[in-house]
């Protein structure tokens, strides 16, 4: 009798296996995705522009609107709204949320082609 040949292993591909490519993040996650420390940071901002809009009374609507005097505002009224943000929190949180906020989501939205 004659034995039969063992069984041959199969050919060895000369390429690596093909990996499965990751799937992209959804259009919002990438956009507004943020971390508890990133989030922690945009209010931190926005607290500190806050305490500059409400201190200096910029109205941009105003007519006689001048910048250079807001300011100077600004740099007289410093302590007296450090002073003042101590007790009322949420204010210049509020205030300055409604500068930061849109410019972080232009960001955001100008940044999203180069994010995964």
């Amino acid at each position: 009798m004659t034995e039969a040949p063992p069984p041959a292993d199969p050919p060895v591909s000369p390429l690596p296996p093909v990996t499965a490519i990751p799937a992209k993040r959804p259009l919002l996650r990438r956009l507004f995705g943020i971390s508890f420390w990133g989030a922690l940071k945009l209010t931190g901002l926005c607290i500190l522009v806050g305490f500059f809009v409400m201190a200096s009374n910029f109205n941009p609507s105003h007519p006689d609107t001048n910048i250079p005097a807001a300011l100077m505002a600004v740099a007289k009224q410093a302590a007296a709204a450090a002073g003042w943000a101590v007790t009322n929190f949420w204010k210049p949180a509020l205030a300055g949320a409604t500068v930061v906020l849109p410019a972080w989501v232009l960001w955001r939205l100008a940044t999203l082609p180069f994010r995964k």
